[in-house]
């Protein structure tokens, strides 16, 4: 999943032509504009000579680009936009190129962050693009630690391997999900429950380096040791843990049991687990500071995982109080129906619910960032609120910016995140550049 998502960035920023567009930005000193500077100049001495002739080669295709994705966008969601905000069709199109040109911008996003609302649009350069962060500032950041002294030892690859976080999290006395048993190479390794056979509880399966819910199965308990699995089929416990020894031979499984959201927020995950993504970047202190946090919930009912890029709902919460805004989906781009005060399934509430446990849910992620991952400017965290309080579900080295921006209704790029992203990358590139002279002499 991670192969795949930064190739779509990398086919995205070529066919964008963002390093000849972004150049073209006038210096207006906002951090937004630096940003897009950074990623314009930095990572074009960071790619490879064949990345830059590929760039270079794609440049006459980016019109066709632009027309193709143009037409295929404005069909998916042209009509439901006309209809619900008068803009015309032909208008849409216009503004589509134009954002393109002007901004490499390209049509998913126009729809995405909703620029053909023209207050929004007059902010289309504080935007940052999916392409900017996760096809390269990410990766420069971590790189040089936000331009602080790099430690020999990296945390980077526990990030991504699940059974390492757990580990990291268990010396660290930071709550996360249980590992019951690791499937490898049909091999069972005992982490968490020592018995032979499974417990009775309801189960939840996940690939070890698995991203956004993909591989992911539940297998509810049903009594008399047996299990049902989320499209309806029931198994032993024996044959459950066949199927995965079989599974393993080719990606390595966690068993791990179901959780459940805290009482006041089970109506709205919608028989799964939501969870909220928490962003948290280091800041002017070089403490850990949280400066976004969306709250994502399942559409369907036969929906295992609340993901956002599985057709999942977001919305934004308001990090001073915990409180929802309005949901959404329109992961890749098609936005056709709009926002939910209410559940459209359920029918249950979601504008101004106030989430539980928030103010220690701010301090659990800036606690968890500062003791596990202090070497990484950037994390973006997924938390479950339970019961007994927050709980720690996964990490990511390089979150998506898209989730935050259509869920807050504009843009980042001045916000405070957008600050802390420049300053750190203002330290970088100063560390960059002194590590290149000392490396000439």
């Amino acid at each position: 999943m991670e192969k795949i998502d930064l190739g779509i960035d990398i086919i995205t920023r070529d066919l964008s032509a963002a390093f000849l567009i972004l150049s073209r930005l006038s210096d207006d000193g906002t951090t937004a504009t630096l940003i897009h500077r950074y990623f314009q100049r930095e990572l074009w001495t960071e790619i490879s000579m064949a990345d830059r002739l590929i760039m270079l080669a794609a440049l006459p295709l980016v019109p066709f680009a632009i027309i193709l994705l143009t037409t295929v966008f404005t069909v998916l969601n042209g009509f439901p936009i006309k209809k619900r905000t008068g803009k015309g069709i032909a208008r849409q199109i216009y503004e589509q190129i134009t954002l393109a040109s002007r901004y490499a911008i390209l049509s998913p996003w126009y729809y995405i962050f909703e620029l053909h609302d023209d207050d929004k649009r007059e902010r289309a350069g504080e935007y940052l693009n999916r392409f900017e962060m996760k096809g390269g500032l990410y990766k420069l950041l971590r790189k040089y630690n936000g331009g602080l002294p790099v430690p020999a030892d990296r945390s980077t690859a526990c990030i991504k391997d699940k059974s390492c976080l757990k580990a990291r999290c268990s010396d660290h006395g930071i709550a996360t999900t249980p590992i019951l048993w690791i499937f490898e190479k049909g091999q069972i390794r005992k982490i968490d429950w020592q018995d032979e056979k499974l417990p009775e509880i309801d189960l939840f399966v996940k690939p070890l380096a698995g991203q956004g819910g993909g591989g992911t199965s539940r297998w509810d308990y049903v009594g008399s040791g047996q299990f049902r699995y989320n499209d309806g089929k029931i198994v032993t416990g024996d044959q459950l843990i066949e199927h995965l020894r079989q599974a393993s031979e080719r990606k390595t499984y966690l068993v791990q049991p179901r959780l459940i959201n805290h009482r006041e927020i089970t109506d709205l995950a919608n028989g799964t687990l939501a969870t909220i993504r928490v962003m948290s970047c280091r800041n002017e202190s070089d403490d850990y500071e949280v400066t976004d946090a969306v709250f994502r919930m399942a559409r369907s009912a036969a929906s295992v995982v609340d993901n956002y890029h599985a057709g999942g709902i977001a919305a934004n919460v308001d990090i001073q109080t915990g409180e929802l805004g309005r949901g959404t989906r329109g992961a890749w781009g098609i936005v056709a129906d709009g926002w939910y005060e209410r559940h459209p399934e359920t029918n249950v509430p979601i504008l101004h619910r106030r989430l539980p446990y928030w103010p220690e849910l701010i301090h659990f992620v800036q606690h968890a960032h500062s003791r596990l991952f202090s070497d990484q400017v950037v994390i973006g965290w997924d938390i479950a609120i339970l019961d007994t309080g927050p709980c720690l579900i996964e990490a990511n080295k390089a979150p998506d910016l898209d989730i935050i921006q259509r869920t807050r209704s504009g843009p980042v790029g001045n916000g405070r995140l957008g600050e802390l992203l420049a300053f750190n990358l203002r330290r970088t590139v100063v560390a960059k550049h002194a590590l290149l002279e000392t490396d000439s002499l």
